[in-house]
C-alpha cells in the first residue's frame, strides 16, 4: 500500500518535473524565434523597403506599382514585429513584468477603441522568473481571448497581494460564454492556461455567462 503511494507520487512530481522541462525548451524556442524573426527577417524587409524608396520611378504605372509593393512590405514589417514581440516581449526582459502587462492592456484597448483600467502596481514587486512568465503568458491568452471574442467595450486589468498570494484578473464586458460548455476552437487556450498555472502552484479561476463578460483570476502562491 504505501509503496504504490510512494510510487504515485513519485510518477506525479516526475510529470510536474518534465511538464516544467517542457515549458522551458518551448520559451527558450520562442526567444530564438523572435530573435530570428528580429534580427533576420526584420533588416532583409528594412532593405527591401530602402531599396524600393530609392527606385527612381519612369512611369505612372510603375510609380502605383512601387507605392502598392512599398505598403505591402511596411504592413508585412508591422506583422513580423508583432510576431517577434508576442514570441519573447522585449520588455519582460528589459522593464518587467508590469510594464509588459500594461503593454498589452493598452494596445489591444487601442486597437479596439475601448476603455481600459489598469491597476498593477502589485506586479511592480520582485517575483520570481517561472512565475512572472507565468502571469504574463496568461494574461497574453486571456486578453487575446478578449480581442478575438468578447467584442467588449471595457476592459480592466489588475492585481493585488492579499495572504502570500498574487491575483491578476482580466475582466471584459464583452459577450461571455457558456461556462459549462465544451471549449470551443477561442477557447482552448483555457486548458493550457490552468496546467501552466498548476506547475507554479496556482490556480485560475473563470467566471462568464452568455452576454454578461468574463473574468479571469489567476492566483499563484508567493511563499513556499
Amino acid at each position: 500500500m504505501w509503496a504504490g503511494m510512494t510510487i504515485g507520487k513519485d510518477d506525479k512530481a516526475l510529470r510536474r518535473k518534465l511538464a516544467r522541462r517542457l515549458i522551458a525548451v518551448q520559451e527558450e524556442q520562442r526567444l530564438r524565434l523572435s530573435r530570428e524573426l528580429h534580427d533576420d527577417l526584420g533588416q532583409m524587409l528594412a532593405s527591401i523597403a530602402l531599396e524600393l524608396h530609392n527606385v527612381r520611378a519612369g512611369s505612372r504605372e510603375l510609380d502605383d506599382r512601387l507605392a502598392r509593393a512599398t505598403v505591402l512590405v511596411d504592413q508585412l514589417s508591422a506583422k513580423v514585429h508583432d510576431a517577434a514581440w508576442s514570441l519573447r516581449p522585449a520588455d519582460l526582459d528589459r522593464l518587467g513584468l508590469r510594464a509588459s502587462v500594461e503593454d498589452l492592456a493598452t494596445m489591444l484597448c487601442a486597437q479596439l477603441g475601448i476603455s481600459c483600467d489598469v491597476d498593477l502596481e502589485a506586479l511592480s514587486s520582485p517575483l520570481p522568473r517561472e512565475i512572472a512568465l507565468t502571469l504574463y503568458r496568461i494574461a497574453q491568452e486571456a486578453l487575446t481571448n478578449v480581442g478575438k471574442h468578447a467584442q467588449p467595450s471595457r476592459v480592466s486589468v489588475t492585481a493585488h497581494i492579499h495572504d502570500d498570494r498574487m491575483r491578476l484578473t482580466i475582466e471584459d464586458d464583452g459577450r461571455g460564454f457558456d461556462g459549462g460548455a465544451e471549449p470551443g476552437p477561442g477557447h482552448l487556450g483555457l486548458a493550457g492556461m490552468r496546467e501552466r498555472l498548476a506547475l507554479v502552484g496556482g490556480e485560475l479561476t473563470i467566471e462568464t455567462a452568455m452576454t454578461k463578460g468574463t473574468t479571469v483570476y489567476a492566483d499563484v502562491p508567493l511563499a513556499g
